[in-house]
């Protein structure tokens, strides 16, 4: 096995010796989640916050004493010694998530011996509610309604590069626009049928004048608990977060890879990829459940296992902002997120994506509902434009000296709401629901659950005064009341003069009970790693593919760039895991993904 133990960050990352110092929507399944609600100044430096990662200054603890991180350092070689048994397997995946089950499946369709490994006890190794797919059939069937129209998938992909300010690798995404449909189809037409899923096009997303979403955005659940999940929004508690998403897709996928000849085998750890020379990846020495080492040759290995978070130092070197801004880490399983499987590509050769800081998903999932409504800091006073996406809400309420905000709104805010979505004028994570259908409407009884959940769990709180709202919140009341009223004048007026937000979605707080919703920023999902192509091979220091090596999911990087995801295309992140799952299958197994899937003609 390569011991690159000398490789350096100017080697692995190719840039010219420049080292660049970085600077959805989810219901959860499976195992219990992690939550992590101290804020970044309290933990400084702690790790025993429940992992939360956060340097005393909340940028990277930079490299070790030898000039290098931890993670670009490669153990000695697992000698043969220590191995007490070895397999043969045409393909190796490591992760059972959703990408890694796409992978596995794709590949047992082409005839090959798969073995699927996941280091986690056996549970839904996944997390989330949408998939986006671009030109699906139920896109087509409802577009043959009369009752969505399709995007301009070229405008689609061009503003998804100016989000990113053009530091994503462009194959990547056009590679997407073109066989994301029929990769969906593919996962579709497996799930339907004998193994009661359905699925529905989310009408939720963002709509607006300026900054708007697009209805590619699919919901799986379970067939015959239609009443129970459509037109429902999850919220903590609700019972309804086992009926639809990754909670029901993934065991139908579990079920599927045993059907088809594969197995997972749960506990099971990759510990080093084995290359030897530099030539092509021949498998992994893996640790069983009992902590025996195994060796598992493979002609391909593909890599599946997630993205890096839950290791302190790469998350502060890679995402300091994101560190620095969010609330809590939310993963599935727990902290399971430790970056294995970069690190072990970058010890034989691989090499991490060129541009920082990554991409990271930063929703405010686990607070309460943030709307449209005036939003408030720390002091009471508003600080922004309220009509953007949720991860831009997240992002922006950290650069107040404190991070605390609220959103306001009176007795009237939810039926506000209701309006606004059911005359297409906003939605999306946050605004939205989060399983509303095209051709439904937005539920305002559902919403009231949700609001009696938040304030159950303290997310929410609610007064009927201003004066004891604000003593609820912390805040100064003299601050809130002036922030209010100047609010309400504005609205009188109908021009927001201080923000420049829409008039059509503002609506003054006037009447008791006030309610004040606590802002979390959640961060989900780490989207940077390992450098790849439209093959999903993971490529070199110099951009060559390392044979037999392939990646996909979050584990893949160039896909995401300038610091945060793309919200014009909800569920991207669980649909690049189906398309490029399905594209490392096929050429893993010897197949040939480019002519394989159908191409949509954009």
């Amino acid at each position: 096995m390569e011991n690159n133990k000398g490789i350096s960050r100017r080697s692995f990352l190719g840039v010219g010796g420049v080292a660049l110092a970085g600077a959805t929507a989810a219901g959860l399944v499976g195992c219990a989640p992690k939550a992590v609600d101290d804020s970044a100044a309290s933990v400084a430096g702690d790790s025993s916050q429940g992992g939360m990662p956060v340097a005393e200054s909340g940028a990277s603890a930079g490299p070790d004493v030898a000039g290098m991180h931890s993670w670009e350092i490669a153990p000695e070689p697992i000698a043969s010694d220590q191995i007490t048994s070895i397999e043969e397997c045409d393909v190796l995946v490591i992760g059972a998530g959703l990408a890694g089950c796409c992978a596995s499946l794709s590949a047992l369709e082409k005839g090959a011996k798969v073995i699927t490994i996941d280091k986690n006890p056996e549970c839904v190794v996944a997390r989330g509610v949408h998939v986006a797919g671009f030109h699906t059939k139920v896109q087509q069937k409802l577009a043959e309604q009369g009752l969505v129209e399709e995007p301009d998938y070229n405008h689609v992909v061009r503003r998804w590069i100016n989000w990113a300010q053009g530091r994503v690798k462009e194959p990547l995404l056009w590679e997407f626009a073109r066989k994301s449909g029929a990769c969906f189809d593919w996962l579709y037409d497996l799930v339907t049928g004998d193994k009661n899923l359905e699925a529905l096009l989310w009408d939720g997303y963002y709509k607006g004048p300026d900054y708007t979403e697009y209805p590619v955005t699919h919901i799986f659940y379970l067939a015959d608990k239609y009443e129970e999940t459509v037109n429902f929004t999850f919220y903590q508690g609700s019972g309804v977060g086992d009926v639809y998403g990754n909670a029901v897709l993934v065991p139908a996928l579990y079920e599927l890879i045993a059907e088809n000849g594969g197995e997972i085998r749960w506990s099971t750890k990759s510990e080093q990829l084995i290359r030897e020379d530099g030539g092509p990846v021949t498998g992994a020495i893996v640790t069983d459940p009992d902590g025996n080492y195994v060796q598992i040759n493979a002609k391909s290995v593909i890599i599946a296992s997630g993205d890096f978070a839950a290791d302190n130092e790469m998350f502060q070197y890679y995402a300091p902002m994101t560190v620095y801004a969010m609330d809590g880490r939310y993963y599935n399983p727990p902290d399971c997120d430790t970056g294995d499987m970069h690190k072990q590509a970058i010890w034989i050769g691989g090499a991490m994506q060129k541009s920082e800081p990554y991409a990271a998903v930063m929703h405010l999932d686990f607070g309460a509902a943030s709307y449209g409504f005036l939003h408030v800091n720390w002091e009471g006073k508003r600080f922004k434009n309220e009509d953007v996406n949720t991860q831009s809400k997240s992002v922006t309420k950290a650069l107040q000296t404190h991070k605390d905000a609220w959103t306001i709104y009176d007795s009237h805010g939810l039926e506000q709401v209701k309006e606004q979505i059911d005359a297409g004028l906003g939605g999306g994570l946050q605004w939205g629901q989060l399983t509303q259908p095209v051709g439904g409407e937005y539920n305002l009884e559902a919403q009231k659950k949700v609001l009696e959940g938040e304030i159950a769990d303290g997310l929410t709180v609610t007064a009927d005064s201003l004066e004891e709202l604000a003593e609820k919140m912390g805040v100064p009341a003299e601050n809130l009341v002036a922030t209010v009223d100047r609010y309400n004048e504005l609205c009188d007026l109908g021009k927001d003069l201080d923000f420049g937000k829409r008039p059509e979605v503002m609506g003054k707080v006037q009447d008791p009970p006030f309610y004040a919703g606590k802002l979390v920023a959640s961060m989900l999902t780490m989207c940077g790693g390992l450098r790849t192509n439209t093959e999903a091979q993971v490529l070199d220091a110099e951009d060559h593919p390392i044979e037999g090596l392939y990646v996909c999911g979050s584990a893949a990087g160039e896909f995401f760039g300038a610091g945060d995801y793309p919200t014009y295309v909800p569920g991207i992140g669980h649909g690049r895991c189906v398309t490029f799952g399905r594209i490392a299958g096929i050429n893993a197994a010897g197949g040939n993904a480019e002519e394989e899937i159908p191409s949509l003609d954009i």
